[in-house]
């Protein structure tokens, strides 16, 4: 038996394979991991005007915290406003492809006000390193990219 093509075969093929690629990209699209920017949304929306607040104070600060970025740790100088043991927070590595690759350490400063963060942990790419500390019962915040490199 031979099967006549004619147009109204054409159409069934050409509804066949329509159907069988928008069952693939319907697969395809279920299937992407896909990450939130941050889980608590919400609530850092309703706690931005905080966030304000430490940026401004960062930035009528003097001198602001500085990062040397070296093979394997990222050193950080944090200025002296009051005991080095008065100061808090933390120091959080965001990764914007994936965030599996996030890490936070504690402020924690020596006495000549420098803290080192081994950048073993971290895979090779660019990172946000967002510091939220306090000193002296005042709030701060800084922001920095950096690229790690192997």
């Amino acid at each position: 038996m031979k099967i006549k093509f004619n147009w109204g075969t054409g159409i069934v093929v050409a509804m066949m394979v329509m159907v069988t690629g928008i069952l693939v990209l319907v697969s395809v699209a279920v299937r992407q991991d896909f990450d939130l920017v941050d889980a608590d949304y919400y609530q850092k929306s309703v706690n931005y005007q905080q966030h304000i607040e430490k940026v401004k104070n960062t930035g009528a600060l003097e001198e602001k915290i500085r990062i040397e970025l070296s093979a394997d740790s990222l050193k950080l100088q944090f200025p002296n406003l009051s005991d080095y043991g008065e100061y808090s927070g933390k120091i959080q590595f965001y990764s914007p492809v994936e965030k599996s690759r996030d890490l936070t350490f504690d402020v924690q400063p020596k006495s000549d006000y420098t803290q080192s963060v081994s950048l073993k942990n971290l895979e090779k790419g660019r990172y946000q390193v967002k510091i939220d500390w306090q000193a002296n019962n005042v709030s701060y915040y800084q922001e920095e990219d950096v690229t790690v490199a192997r």
